[in-house]
């Protein structure tokens, strides 16, 4: 995983925030592989919220926090992007 554990403890509080403390988080993509370089922060959140402004505030936050370019996956479902953060990401909670 290619995020401090400080890191990850604060990007859980900051998705605990908007989607409340019980959604499962994935770090998943380059950042969960130790031995990529570079790239994006990839999260999937897991939760049945439709709010896009919630969304919007938590990637503005991420953002903030990573320095960096984020994708913030949230929703609950079997398609192939929520299949992918689970089988091949790092579970943060």
């Amino acid at each position: 995983m290619r995020i401090s554990e400080v890191q990850a403890r604060q990007a859980l509080d900051i998705i605990a925030d908007q989607f409340g403390p019980a959604a499962p988080v994935w770090l998943f993509g380059s950042r969960a592989d130790d031995s990529s370089r570079g790239g994006d922060v990839d999260l999937y959140v897991e939760s049945e919220s439709t709010d896009v402004m919630r969304k919007i505030r938590c990637k503005s936050s991420l953002v903030e926090l990573f320095d960096l370019k984020v994708d913030l996956v949230v929703g609950v479902g079997d398609k192939p992007i929520h299949r992918i953060a689970k089988s091949t990401g790092v579970r943060l909670n």
